[in-house]
């Protein structure tokens, strides 16, 4: 071990761990600009139809500021966009506290990222019109120039959610008469106004927060002005960007704290204010709901979701936009016979796709193709009708490179499906005859994908490709250098793309012809090979046996491996019955929980009597195991990971275990895996343990700073629900798959911070799980300051202050990005033990909790454990 650890350290010395304009001119005569939306949205009746109801009545759109005041009720109202992960994020909150909001977006933002928009409206939400680019101080506009901008956007709107908004709001400007008319020829029957607005940068406590809700009135109007960034991107959010969760007894302390990142404290300061509004005992109602009349307003109530239906909803909107796709890696065509875009691929293929679309600067496409040549990158090239015309000699290069190519449709304004399926066909054709190449990939670069287009694609059984990420943005066209547009598209909290992720690059838009091709290599190397286990002694570079790299390849090459598709969300028939969601949990009540928890808890020595055992009486819990020891009579230690992270921290770990042959137990934190299914289905698919590590890791009990006792911060009906969802989640997932005919899922249960209450063991066992698993040892990886800290950390846990083993450990380690040593001082205690002989007594091996927490096994009755006989392999 200390050779070992000498060598790290000249290693890491020697070499570490890898660790304008909106309306712009074509750049080619058949390829319009990314702004050309007007050309994808058509608005010039609605706008000649409103110019003449403005010359022909003089009415005025209402204004709606408040509503009744006679009910404890208000509306709240999300003013603009923010990435893709944080609205997600923000819908999930709403679902999770029952709350109704509206949304008012602006028509730029909507036609860049359409989907966004349908998660808002899917979830269940309103959507309203933000004007144009919601750009503030419109009261100073010409009355044309209103009207245009209304008129386009609700175009744009409505076209996106298929049906228009009723409602219009605008950012910081003063509603005049003129700009009323305006909105009322534009058909708004009313415009907006908000009396409060939540600032997020002052909502830091549950006191800044209850302060802001005093303030409030029934009626009121609250505002939340949203980021704005034109480019969403599908990662990882939440815990990978911050600190995991912690392992030991908090303060009470539900949130995360805020930090220097605005999306972190969005989030965090909108929870609060969800959280307290509801303690205030206020209803929510959508805006539409409150109207004007003689300055007295009213407002309807339906009734909130609760139960089972709150689950069934809550689920729905987190799952929305992936169900978008959820079967086009099995075929083009559904049951309603229209394609699905694939925007990520569902697979457990460690590979990332590169799509690139227009050829009209030769200049900046040669470049491109000298980039990739350089990268050992293969990518898909996506070409319309009239590039292969205008463009032969560039195309056939881009072939002769060994490159996929795929079509590029632009279908008019009102085309119809035969009419695409026509171009589709033509194309085909001329790809074959002319260029030898047959494809049965489609993408549309530009505009919301119609219906026509998908039942097109479908009818001639292509596949329809979209995109994770989207690299050009409308602003980004004079940007002179790649980390310009870097720090745009990903910002500071993406730490990797994702496996099966789609990046779309589009080399016809930037003025610096070099661009495209920076880019397709910084991104290559900042957010690709950073995912690979690279160290000084281990690289993927000099060690052909280190598979640890993903690979850019195109997006057919991706989809012919059926093999590693799978269908998403898993088919519930395809469900062992044991691992079922359906299936009812233990009946277990205050009666008759206490046998069930003494035989089903492996604790741990820190959760103890007064602190962190609420409900439990002082002789309940001296009969508590505070062990943490699986029982065996065998040298053998179980690995475990919490919560979540993204590719960049996982995938080291799975090649650290992949290449010590070791497996191990995943205690997944939900509330963001459904961003990256395919990471989670990859840990699964390499034989390691599922388990449940609750949704929003809220634990069972935790201590008031005030008070110093323990309180509850879910009741135990709100605590079994979300554990319920977040099986689920892992289930949609992971439910099929097994190994040795064994599932991989299980039904153990990580408490979020060790802590445990007897109400809260009720709700655990009531929702499914088997096995409550703390563990022997918490390493607190995530604050560890060195590789051979944690290396120490971890013996600590496994061996005997003598250098023996100590036999059936539980080692509590986790998967965030903040754990940055985990995977390298695992790797160097692993390799230390498989130098050892076989016969010397301080060798141990590596299990999985799944064979040994089977059926008879109790956690008081030692005996009656090791009688049991483990399963063959179990160290496998």
């Amino acid at each position: 071990m200390a050779a070992l650890l000498l060598l790290l350290s000249v290693c890491l010395l020697a070499g570490g761990v890898f660790l304008k304009d909106l309306f712009t001119a074509q750049t080619g005569d058949e390829y319009p600009t990314i702004t050309d939306w007007k050309r994808s949205y058509q608005a010039e009746a609605e706008i000649a139809q409103a110019l003449e109801q403005l010359q022909q009545s003089p009415d005025k759109a209402s204004v709606i500021s408040r509503g009744s005041s006679a009910q404890q009720q208000l509306a709240l109202t999300f003013d603009g966009l923010a990435d893709r992960g944080t609205m997600q994020r923000i819908l999930d909150l709403l679902a999770k506290y029952q709350v109704k909001a509206t949304f008012f977006v602006d028509g730029l933002q909507t036609a860049e990222d359409p989907q966004t928009v349908i998660n808002i409206k899917t979830a269940g939400q309103r959507v309203e019109n933000y004007t144009l680019y919601g750009m503030g101080k419109m009261e100073k506009l010409p009355v044309e120039r209103l009207i245009k901008d209304f008129s386009q956007a609700q175009k744009i709107i409505s076209i996106t959610t298929g049906q228009g908004p009723n409602l219009l709001k605008c950012n910081d400007t003063q509603y005049t008469d003129q700009l009323l008319q305006a909105a009322k020829a534009a058909g708004f029957k009313s415009v907006v106004s908000s009396e409060f607005y939540l600032n997020a940068t002052q909502i830091t406590s549950f006191a800044a927060a209850e302060a802001f809700v005093g303030t409030l009135r029934p009626g009121s109007i609250v505002a939340v002005k949203l980021l704005r960034n034109a480019e969403p991107v599908i990662n990882e959010q939440g815990l990978a960007a911050g600190a995991p969760a912690v392992d030991k007894q908090p303060g009470l302390k539900a949130l995360p704290a805020l930090t220097d990142q605005p999306e972190t404290a969005l989030i965090a300061a909108v929870e609060r204010f969800l959280i307290v509004l509801n303690k205030a005992d206020y209803a929510t109602v959508y805006v539409e709901d409150f109207y004007q009349h003689n300055g007295a307003g009213t407002a309807k109530i339906t009734p909130a979701v609760s139960g089972p239906a709150k689950i069934a909803a809550l689920i729905r909107a987190q799952v929305a936009e992936l169900f978008g796709s959820r079967t086009a890696y099995a075929a083009a065509a559904t049951g309603d016979n229209q394609a699905r875009e694939i925007k990520t691929i569902f697979t457990t293929e460690p590979a990332i796709a590169y799509t690139f679309g227009g050829l009209a600067n030769e200049t900046a496409v040669a470049d491109v193709l000298g980039r990739l040549k350089e990268l050992d990158i293969k990518a898909t090239f996506f070409v319309a009708e009239p590039e292969m015309q205008k463009h032969p000699v560039v195309l056939r290069q881009i072939i002769a490179d060994g490159h996929e190519i795929g079509i590029a449709i632009r279908p008019k304004n009102g085309e119809t499906a035969a009419e695409t399926g026509s171009t589709i066909r033509r194309n085909r054709q001329a790809l074959q005859e002319q260029f030898g190449v047959e494809t049965n990939l489609v993408k549309q670069p530009w505009g919301a994908v119609t219906a026509a287009a998908r039942e097109a694609v479908a009818s001639l059984e292509c596949r329809l490709i979209g995109q994770a990420v989207n690299v050009v943005q409308s602003k980004h066209q004079d940007y002179t250098s790649a980390d310009q547009v870097m720090a745009e598209i990903f910002g500071r909290s993406v730490h990797s793309l994702a496996r099966g992720q789609i990046v779309h690059f589009r080399m016809d838009y930037y003025t610096n012809d070099k661009l495209i091709g920076d880019l397709a290599a910084i991104i290559k190397q900042r957010k690709v090979d950073n995912i690979a286990y690279a160290t000084a002694f281990d690289n993927p570079a000099s060690n052909p046996a280190n598979d640890s790299q993903y690979r850019i390849k195109p997006v057919g090459e991706i989809l012919s491996h059926t093999q590693l598709l799978y269908q998403y969300p898993v088919d519930p028939a395809a469900v062992p019955a044991h691992v079922s969601a359906d299936r009812p949990g233990l009946r277990v009540d205050e009666a008759n929980v206490l046998p069930e928890v003494f035989k089903r808890y492996i604790g741990n020595k820190d959760v103890a009597y007064g602190k962190s055992t609420l409900g439990f009486s002082k002789m309940e819990a001296r009969r508590l195991d505070n062990s943490g020891l699986i029982h065996t009579g065998d040298n053998v230690v179980f690995l475990t990971f919490d919560d979540w992270g993204t590719d960049a921290a996982i995938n080291k770990i799975l090649y650290v275990l992949r290449k010590h042959k070791a497996t191990a137990t995943f205690f997944i934190l939900t509330n963001n895996v459904l961003h990256n299914p395919n990471l989670l289905r990859a840990i699964a698919a390499e034989g390691h343990n599922i388990g449940n590590h609750s949704d929003q890791h809220k634990p069972m009990a935790a201590r008031d700073p005030k008070t110093a006792g323990q309180v509850i911060l879910q009741d135990k009906q709100e605590y079994s629900q979300e554990l319920a969802l977040a099986y689920k989640k892992l289930q949609a997932v992971t439910g099929d798959m097994a190994r040795h005919s064994q599932p991989l899922l299980t039904r153990f249960f990580r408490p979020p911070t060790l802590a445990i209450s007897k109400a809260g063991v009720e709700a655990v066992f009531a929702a499914g799980s088997e096995y409550i698993v703390s563990g022997s040892c918490s390493t607190n990886d995530y604050k560890a300051e060195s590789v051979p800290q944690l290396v120490n950390i971890i013996k600590d846990g496994i061996y005997t202050k003598n250098g023996e083993v100590k036999k059936g450990s539980v080692v509590v380690m986790h998967m965030t990005d903040s754990a940055a040593y985990t995977a390298m001082a695992l790797d160097i205690l692993l390799t230390a033990n498989e130098a050892k002989a076989d016969a010397d007594p301080s060798k141990f091996k590596v299990g999985r909790l799944a064979d040994y927490l089977t059926e008879g096994y109790s956690q008081i009755n030692r005996r009656q454990t090791l009688q049991l006989t483990a399963p063959a392999g179990q160290n496998i």
